[in-house]
């Protein structure tokens, strides 16, 4: 990471950051299609990052090397792009059938991120993410 993307207070408080904002109260999530390529359309968060950045997105932060998880912003649009690590959320990612807005996926995940209920916040203005699978990458973006 360059020190335009370190993330101020380190990774972990960094990252805890990005999943409190996700996950703040009133965000919905929708799923977006699959595309599936030989394996080499967006074969990495990096890959992805650059196509995007070739879109106009500015990479506002990057965790991992090779990176695992990047935020990248046109405007007031967002971007995010991943590879979940853990098995359970990429299994329930991948699912055309899971609920994207599951309670019990939510509480999983704030357990995960060592977050409760109550230190989410509720959203100022409430985000409507879309997320789309290429290959082996996770893309979720928002609508405005």
């Amino acid at each position: 990471m360059n020190d335009k993307t370190r993330p101020a207070g380190g990774f972990d408080a960094a990252l805890q950051a990005v999943r409190r904002h996700l996950m703040d109260q009133g965000n919905r999530f929708d799923r977006g299609p699959a595309y599936e390529g030989d394996g080499k359309v967006l074969s990495s968060v990096k890959q992805t990052m650059r196509m995007y950045e070739g879109m106009g997105y500015v990479t506002l932060m990057e965790f991992g090397d090779p990176p695992v998880y990047a935020v990248l912003e046109r405007g007031h649009r967002e971007a995010h792009i991943f590879q979940p690590q853990d098995p359970k959320i990429r299994a329930w990612l991948e699912s055309d059938e899971a609920v994207l807005n599951e309670p019990a996926m939510r509480a999983y995940m704030l357990q995960q991120s060592e977050l409760t209920e109550k230190e989410v916040p509720v959203a100022a203005k409430p985000r409507h993410f879309h997320i789309n699978e290429v290959d082996n990458v996770f893309i979720a973006t928002t609508d405005d």
